[in-house]
């Protein structure tokens, strides 16, 4: 009997699925900042702004996504 008490599929599908929204949200997120504003920065620190700002996104995106994705019952 090959019983998932703890329902780790669908966890962890919900979870891939939250992460391919995120994705997808700070990938438009990161177009829309570059594509707008001055040129880029050429100092270390300014120029650190995108990629730590596109992980932060990326984390908020995919958590707020896992809870609505995880309020819906199946």
């Amino acid at each position: 009997m090959d019983t998932d008490l703890r329902n780790t599929k669908a966890r962890l599908t919900r979870l891939a699925l939250a992460a391919v929204i995120g994705a997808i949200l700070t990938f438009f997120m990161v177009k829309a900042m570059s594509s707008s504003g001055p040129a880029p920065n050429h100092d270390p620190v300014g120029a650190s702004i995108r990629p730590l700002f596109s992980i932060f996104v990326f984390v908020a995106t995919t958590g707020f996504s896992h809870v609505i994705l995880s309020k819906r019952r199946s």
